[in-house]
């Protein structure tokens, strides 16, 4: 036992930490439940989208509900309340937590919802990061009950545990940790800022071109004069294997040669280079139509439809049966192109040609019809793919960057949640 803790039901914590049953230190309490014709009037609701995602309340754009000045005053919302998910589809998603930082006047709570309200035992800012414990995370979930959902109750709630500092560590640790949530919420709004930009880019180079003066009207609406609206099959090959063709062959080999891309590995201009199976070079071989080399295009045609990649490397990947490889003729760039599949106006050719309502379904046939604004110049194909993939790096940039400060939040959690590392209450976080 190291020197300044001692032994708990939770494990070895600080001398001067306490381990809490929630039930003991505060009070939960169901939300409201009302009939449809409830909804849309009345008072202001915070609903499961109000908290899911969000370690914080806003008391802004909330939806409403007709409620009465009873149960307006049993389902109130303060200053420090805690909301629980009480239901998700997703184990990942029960119990998670959101602070209600004021008091939201007039308002109630879903029943989805479980209201924590404590007696003044935790601080305020540290309410948004306790509960997120992996620790807390998993003594809750393996309290939780699933049928058609997970769900967690009022019971369950009240007699879980945790570990908790005293008041000034408890104020020293949420400041730490909300630092790191200040700075990836910036790295937030940059990333939605530069998709907003790689939107508006992509409209207009992809119908307006570099530098055009004379436009004409074609089926995809205004484009450049001297552009031309064509087929994808007047410009590139397409195949796709048929399941039944691929069945035959299949089989995975951990030592294969090959990578063998499924649709979940194709992203917006990128491959995700994870589960990828892997094939021996001979059946790749076999199933030579949907070998992959440098310069093809791959095309989810079921469920991810809509995004695209470039394959940038000869005789390493291979496709599924639900992928599309689209090898472009000479006069278009295959960038170009991937920027046009991940597109709005793809988009609109994607809905056109959707032969299923539930899981999206495109066939080659009519892939081959998908109708692109084509610049007739290989160089300005060039120009333009060269823009919106300068934006795809900077965007893939604060990604890595927003994922490297999730995972040092998370490290900080463990280490400071735990008080494997304590905080000298004595000492000024720096700014």
């Amino acid at each position: 036992m190291r020197e300044g803790y001692k032994n708990s039901v939770l494990g070895e914590i600080p001398e001067d930490w306490d381990v809490v049953r929630l039930g003991d230190v505060g009070e939960f309490k169901n939300g409201i439940n009302k009939g449809k014709e409830d909804f849309g009037i009345g008072y202001p609701l915070v609903n499961l989208n109000d908290v899911f995602g969000k370690n914080a309340v806003s008391d802004t754009n909330l939806g409403l509900v007709n409620s009465d000045e009873k149960e307006r005053e049993l389902y109130s919302l303060e200053s420090g309340d805690v909301l629980f998910i009480r239901s998700s589809v997703k184990p990942s998603g029960v119990g998670l937590t959101a602070l209600v930082e004021n008091d939201i006047e007039d308002a109630v709570y879903s029943g989805f919802i479980i209201r924590y309200r404590d007696k003044g035992f935790f601080d305020s800012e540290f309410k948004k990061h306790c509960f997120y414990d992996d620790g807390f995370r998993k003594r809750l979930l393996a309290k939780s009950t699933v049928s058609a959902n997970t769900n967690i109750n009022q019971g369950a709630l009240n007699k879980l545990v945790l570990a908790c500092p005293t008041k000034e560590e408890q104020q020293k640790i949420a400041k730490i940790l909300s630092i790191v949530d200040e700075k990836i919420d910036v790295i937030d709004q940059r990333i939605i800022e530069t998709t907003e930009l790689k939107k508006g880019l992509m409209q207009k180079l992809l119908t307006k071109g570099i530098g055009h003066t004379k436009f004409k009207d074609s089926p995809l609406g205004e484009i450049p004069e001297n552009w031309e609206c064509v087929q994808l099959n007047e410009i590139s090959t397409i195949t796709r294997l048929a399941g039944y063709e691929y069945s035959e062959y299949w089989q995975e080999d951990e030592n294969g040669e090959i990578l063998a891309l499924r649709g979940y590995n194709i992203g917006k201009n990128k491959i995700f280079y994870h589960k990828l199976p892997r094939i021996t070079n001979e059946l790749s071989l076999k199933l030579n139509r949907s070998r992959l080399y440098k310069g093809d295009v791959v095309f989810p045609c079921v469920g991810t439809i809509g995004n695209a990649a470039v394959i940038e490397e000869d005789d390493k990947f291979h496709i599924n049966q639900n992928i599309a490889k689209i090898t472009p003729n000479q006069c278009l760039n295959s960038q170009f192109l991937v920027q046009y599949l991940i597109s709005n106006i793809s988009r609109n050719e994607i809905d056109r040609f959707n032969a299923t309502t539930s899981q999206p379904n495109v066939l080659v046939g009519s892939l081959r019809k998908f109708r692109v604004p084509f610049p007739t110049s290989l160089s300005e194909q060039k120009q333009i793919a060269n823009i919106l993939s300068t934006v795809d790096n900077k965007l893939d940039v604060l990604k890595d960057k927003k994922s490297e400060h999730q995972e040092l939040k998370k490290g900080l959690m463990q280490q400071l949640l735990t008080g494997k590392v304590r905080v000298k209450v004595e000492e000024r976080v720096a700014q």
